[in-house]
């Protein structure tokens, strides 16, 4: 029997990047410049190259990040603290090409809102459909969004090796109500092909289910059987069925003690990133119990505020408005930094019941923590929440994109600087990932993927060998399946240390 899963589909456009190692020439012109005193003219007069090769060399250092052009009555090249480090290391620049991709096609089935490639969940048209439109019973409609962002997207976007994602454009809904994903359903078999292999395990019940309540007495119980089919007129021929997927989780080395537990876990881990960010942190809080537990929290932060790090306090829910958190952060802000403290010290509400923590330690290097604890407040410590810290360059790229849809929110909220601020670091650690030699993962590796929003799993619909970590509330306005939150999902290996903690989702 075949039947009928609604989806909505998504043009993504985005630009993607990649590096060019850097020449002979360059490497020499390093050196050159690091000796001191290095202009166009002594540049040319040193290596009696033409003047147009130097310019390009010297574009390449400065767009790494490791000349500076110096000015005065002849400008001069000068090294920067990371050409310094450049120097007396052994990382190499790079010349980094961007170029405006294809776009990308997401399709999201409207019943749980999973996500997956057009390639990997081809969907037809009702004119497409006429051979079965009249007989196939449709699975109901429990997700009304109309749109995606840039966190839930970026994992299923094309790109070869060595490059990485450098920029999302807007993304348009182009297909709603339009367009279906057919499905065979076996119900003696309790077979269900079709489905990309992620969406299998929430969409199986449910496609399962509308065919026998077709069999039960509506007219579309009398759809031909599978294999006797009269030939369709239009395009959709069969149900197409493919095993094979776009790899969606990121290897990760997962140990026991990057499992936090308890309240003196995360108290230690906010404290860590508090004090060793190099330029910003971002702490998403599901809910807060009242302005005094945001007084403070935002009061421990100070500290990192007058070493000019920007703190980002994304609070879900509040028993308070967001004018009096916004009054508080301002306050403690210009206590810390009396010039720029309202810049420093920011806050949201964000509607979302994701509880997270992402802070740079470095030039292309963060570290993030997923967890089921709230942090603060009354949900704070419980012993039945664990979190994981994760270190994966590709992983905490996820994250920065995902800190940044939560200042944007749903409705594209105008937060212009902070989420861009946390897609230039994502960009950082993706050029990171892009040029390590990371080997690919096989069936034995630890691997992690992020969830956000409808995407997120209930307790029952993670795998048994799988672990989940992370916190979502419902979200009536998305609809009956609605969702906002962020999850993590660990497969292999390393799900048996998050699966210890004393109840650990999954």
């Amino acid at each position: 029997m075949i039947v009928l899963l609604p989806v909505s589909r998504f043009r993504v456009p985005y630009d993607l990047a990649r590096g060019k190692p850097y020449s002979r020439l360059e490497h020499m012109v390093l050196n050159a410049v690091a000796d001191g005193g290095a202009t166009l003219r002594s540049l040319g007069e040193a290596f009696r190259v033409h003047d147009r090769l130097l310019v390009q060399a010297v574009v390449t250092l400065v767009n790494a990040g490791w000349v500076a052009v110096q000015g005065g009555p002849q400008a001069s090249f000068v090294l920067t603290g990371a050409g310094h480090e450049a120097v007396s290391g052994d990382r190499e620049p790079v010349s980094v090409i961007v170029e405006t991709a294809r776009p990308g096609i997401v399709v999201m089935e409207r019943h749980s809102g999973q996500v997956a490639r057009q390639s990997e969940a081809r969907s037809y048209r009702r004119d497409d459909l006429t051979e079965v439109w009249d007989t196939a019973p449709r699975i109901g409609t429990r997700v009304v969004r109309d749109s995606v962002d840039e966190a839930q997207v970026q994992k299923l976007l094309h790109r070869e090796a060595g490059e990485w994602v450098r920029r999302i454009g807007r993304i348009e809904e182009i297909s709603r109500d339009a367009h279906w994903l057919p499905l065979d359903v076996d119900f003696d078999a309790k077979q269900v092909l079709g489905l990309p292999p992620p969406w299998r395990h929430a969409l199986t019940a449910p496609a399962l289910a509308a065919a026998a309540a077709a069999a039960d007495g509506s007219p579309r119980a009398l759809a031909t059987s599978r294999g006797a089919a009269p030939p369709a007129r239009r395009r959709f021929l069969g149900v197409t069925d493919e095993d094979r997927v776009h790899r969606r989780g990121t290897t990760v080395l997962l140990a026991a003690d990057d499992v936090l537990r308890g309240e003196q876990a995360h108290a230690s881990a906010l404290a860590q990133a508090l004090q060793s960010a190099r330029t910003s942190v971002a702490l998403a809080i599901p809910h807060l119990d009242g302005t005094d537990v945001f007084e403070a929290l935002a009061a421990s932060c100070a500290d990192a505020v007058t070493r000019g790090v920007r703190v980002d306090l994304l609070v879900g829910s509040t028993d308070g408005g967001p004018a009096a958190l916004t009054a508080v952060a301002n306050r403690i802000g210009y206590g810390a930094d009396a010039r720029r403290g309202r810049e420093l010290l920011r806050t949201r509400i964000t509607g979302s019941g994701a509880s997270l923590l992402l802070w740079d330690r470095g030039p292309g290097q963060l570290v993030g923590v997923v967890t089921g604890d709230g942090w603060v407040g009354a949900t704070a410590g419980s012993p039945h929440a664990a979190g994981v810290r994760v270190v994966s360059p590709a992983l905490c790229a996820d994250l920065a994109r995902a800190v940044a849809s939560l200042w944007t929110g749903r409705s594209g909220d105008d937060f212009a600087g902070e989420p861009i601020r946390w897609r230039h670091l994502a960009d950082g650690v993706e050029e990171e990932a892009a040029r390590s030699l990371d080997a690919a993962a096989d069936g034995t590796a630890t691997t992690a993927e992020l969830l956000v929003d409808e995407e997120c799993l209930a307790v029952d619909d993670v795998l048994a060998a799988d672990a989940a970590v992370g916190l979502y509330v419902p979200d009536p306005a998305g609809g009956d399946a609605g969702r906002r939150g962020v999850q993590l999902i660990v497969r292999g290996p390393g799900a048996q240390f998050v699966r210890a903690a004393p109840d650990a989702p999954g």
